[in-house]
């Protein structure tokens, strides 16, 4: 009865900002744009439907597959149409689900039903990697990670800053510093990304740029100091795992291609730390290489080149959205883009007071 027609949702809970799962029925399915229309069988109640609409950025689940994808509710003449034709195609798992709900599906208004339950459109992006799929390991100490970076230091604009620039152009786009924040840039490197944050957040802002390395602490402070007339602004030699500054002491954080230098184990410490220094309602921008499926001739090559020149091709794609969703963000938008074939992602999260207080939750499992 409703063989081939069953997607898994993945949603963000409105209120705890974790990832949640739902299984639901397709409504009707267009395979091309791959758009999946669903029903919110218990009304604008359901949790599920509450989620989406608070975080439109979801990933659906058919079959081995997993998309990323938006979800938009869908206007009521054009849920008459397709309740309309569910009814008709579909007449005995519309018996079954009417029973269920108490309704006659068969004979009710279709205008009247999309009233009552609301359907969802789910439009995907292309395929991603399960977030259980192996991100390769580090291989790299602490140690050699800075050593690294304090060598390249003086050379770095030349050797990875212009592959990484428009990426994080695009990155600071997206978290859109503003006027009087506070903002902390984790993995600042020579400092470019704080110079832009210094202009769009004025005299009456704050950056604090944070580093592993010594060289590129010091790089970062004269670019800043060359930069900034009357701005509050420093660079603190730290790592991110354990960051040196209070609880909710930001407004906003960025991190560039940074996050997926530590090891997978680290990377909830990472973002954890994150969270624990915005404030409520702060915003994080990760950009960073993203592990998905299926993947091409570049990012298999660049795997490889990691496993053997771990030094040299430090960075490696990570699952950029199940990172953040499963930290406690509320990801509310998430860009992709390729850079020399490799797969980009620019995700922005936001904390939630219930999150950032420890208040105790008393909500049902979707939430």
């Amino acid at each position: 009865m409703f063989a081939g027609r069953l997607l898994v949702l993945t949603h963000v809970g409105r209120r705890t900002g974790r990832e949640r799962s739902t299984v639901l029925e397709v409504v009707f399915h267009e395979s091309d744009p791959r758009l999946w229309y669903v029903a919110a069988a218990w009304g604008e109640k359901s949790d599920w439907y509450r989620n989406v609409k608070r975080n439109p950025h979801v990933q659906v689940s058919v079959g081995v597959k997993r998309y990323l994808a938006t979800a938009e509710t869908v206007g009521v003449d054009d849920a008459a149409r397709i309740h309309d034709r569910y009814v008709r195609d579909h007449p005995l798992a519309a018996r079954f689900v009417g029973w269920m709900l108490g309704i006659d599906l068969i004979r009710s208004d279709p205008r009247a039903l999309a009233e009552r339950i609301p359907l969802v459109a789910l439009t995907a992006d292309d395929p991603v990697e399960p977030a259980s799929g192996a991100v390769a390991p580090v291989r790299t100490t602490r140690e050699q990670t800075q050593a690294t970076y304090d060598r390249i230091a003086p050379v770095y604009e030349i050797v990875e800053g212009f592959w990484e620039r428009s990426a994080r152009e695009a990155g600071l786009e997206a978290l859109a510093p503003r006027s009087g924040e506070r903002v902390l840039d984790i993995g600042c490197g020579p400092g470019h990304s704080m110079c832009a944050i210094a202009d769009a957040i004025g005299s009456d802002g704050e950056v604090i740029g944070v580093d592993l390395s010594s060289k590129m602490c010091a790089l970062a402070r004269r670019r800043l100091e060359r930069r900034a007339q009357g701005l509050a602004g420093w660079v603190v030699q730290a790592d991110a795992v354990h960051l040196p500054f209070a609880d909710c002491s930001f407004d906003a954080a960025f991190v560039s291609f940074t996050l997926e230098l530590f090891d997978t184990p680290e990377i909830p410490a990472v973002l954890a730390e994150c969270r624990r220094v915005l404030r409520p309602g702060g915003r994080l921008a990760v950009v960073a290489l993203d592990r998905r499926v299926p993947a091409t001739v570049m990012q298999r090559a660049y795997e490889r080149g990691h496993e053997r020149f771990p030094q040299l091709l430090d960075c490696r794609p990570i699952h950029v959205y199940a990172s953040m969703a499963q930290a406690g963000f509320s990801v509310n938008a998430i860009r992709h883009l390729t850079l020399w074939g490799l797969p980009v992602a620019i995700a922005i999260g936001e904390t939630l007071q219930t999150a950032r207080t420890g208040e105790a939750l008393r909500a049902s499992p979707e939430r």
